[in-house]
């Protein structure tokens, strides 16, 4: 994983977010839409996933976070490959300052992955002071037995609730979006406070212009 493209803050660096591109993409396909939002005090930081062989597109290569088959509330999830990821994103925070706010997000593939790390901050696996994670056109690994794994560790409840978790869904495609909504309900049940939302691509992006600086209190 390299490749690592950054959009500085242009005003005060009040807040860092790890951006993760959904599959076969780049970290700097992320750099415009995100430099579109306008939020000057976030610094956004932008990986690119390793080349991998991928089960739903029958083996062909190309940049994915992990593995996947098609996307359904049976799917098989690579869980040695997003545990490495969940590794590799904590890293990229190791030289960020102790009192700027943390958060990550996604698209697709990249959602996915973002909202694994959030359950894994809440387990106490990640140790970073994680704050917000945004969501859009992802879905939950282990969703299914993320309620019970809750009672795993001590103050998992406190972190889970401790996060912003901000989720859309975008898609047209009706089995992945009540999938989707299936994710978010399952993260509700758990104690994250998530706001999920089904909105076009353009509202997306006007609601995380807004929601941001509201939640981040930029």
């Amino acid at each position: 994983m390299n490749n690592v493209y950054i959009v500085e803050p242009i005003g005060v660096h009040k807040a860092t977010i790890v951006w993760l591109h959904d599959i076969g993409l780049k970290g700097v396909d992320s750099v415009q839409p995100l430099q579109s939002l306008g939020l000057p005090n976030i610094k956004w930081i932008c990986p690119t996933a390793p080349t991998r062989r991928v089960t739903s597109l029958g083996g062909e290569e190309t940049t994915a976070w992990c593995d996947i088959t098609k996307v359904s509330e049976s799917m098989h999830h690579d869980f040695e490959a997003l545990d490495n990821v969940n590794s590799f994103v904590a890293g990229l925070f190791s030289s960020e300052p102790e009192h700027v706010i943390k958060g990550v997000g996604g698209v697709g593939l990249g959602a996915a992955q973002a909202l694994y790390f959030a359950s894994n901050y809440a387990f106490g696996r990640v140790t970073i002071n994680l704050k917000i994670v945004v969501g859009i056109n992802g879905w939950l690994p282990s969703w299914t037995t993320l309620r019970n794994d809750m009672y795993s560790a001590f103050g998992t409840f406190v972190r889970a609730g401790s996060l912003i978790l901000l989720t859309y869904g975008t898609s047209d495609d009706v089995a992945f979006s009540a999938f989707a909504r299936i994710c978010a309900d399952s993260l509700h049940l758990a104690g994250f406070p998530i706001i999920h939302k089904q909105c076009g691509g353009d509202h997306v992006m006007n609601d995380l212009r807004v929601a941001l600086p509201q939640y981040l209190r930029l």
